[in-house]
């Protein structure tokens, strides 16, 4: 079972990294968006009064933070809205400007979706999970998923396990023509749930 919690630490780490980048990367966009405003407010202002222009920043700044907040939320909405994100061949016009006016608030959302990947198990959950792991590896093939309430009883437990489970790479949940199974995601996914064997000489 060390094996597992070490395998769920380890993606836990990449989680908060990746976390970490996105969050700089967005402050990153969002800055320099804010000082392209500016300059454009300050050309337009000397232009426009070139003798009696006297730049305030805190409307502008005010203003700013208003609009990417309402941004933001306007692309979490068209998200719940189309929530299928696979690319298409064809888009209007309105679309792709659409996707430029939220590239940014898309890769601010994004900041929650990477730090939500983490797996994270109680000691109980953990112990269920190493189980499910060693009963597929014994079994040596994909494990029927109306099987697991026999393994796991607690309904949201289950999901909770799976869910860990597929989010660090683990398992897979695939569809065959009896139904869908579990199945490891790889050789090194399944090299986790082996117990180790000491070699004696």
């Amino acid at each position: 079972m060390e094996r597992l919690r070490t395998h769920l630490r380890r993606h836990n780490r990449l989680v908060l990294g990746l976390t970490i980048v996105t969050f700089f990367v967005a402050a990153g966009l969002w800055t320099g968006l804010y000082f392209i405003v500016w300059w454009i407010f300050l050309l337009g202002g000397s232009v426009t009064q070139p003798v009696d222009f006297h730049p305030v920043s805190g409307p502008l700044l005010r203003g700013f933070v208003a609009t990417a907040a309402l941004l933001c939320v306007f692309a979490w909405l068209s998200k719940l809205l189309r929530p299928n994100e696979a690319a298409r061949d064809r888009k209007s016009f309105g679309e792709h400007c659409m996707d430029v006016v939220l590239a940014i608030p898309r890769v601010t959302l994004s900041i929650f979706g990477t730090g939500g990947a983490a797996a994270r198990l109680s000691d109980v959950e953990l112990e269920h999970a190493w189980n499910l792991l060693r009963r597929m590896e014994e079994f040596g093939k994909p494990i029927p998923v109306q099987e697991l309430p026999v393994e796991i009883p607690d309904a949201a437990m289950r999901k909770r396990i799976v869910l860990a489970l597929q989010l660090s790479g683990l398992i897979d949940v695939r569809t065959t023509r009896t139904g869908r199974v579990l199945a490891f995601h790889d050789e090194k996914a399944r090299h986790v749930a082996q117990n180790r064997v000491r070699l004696r000489f």
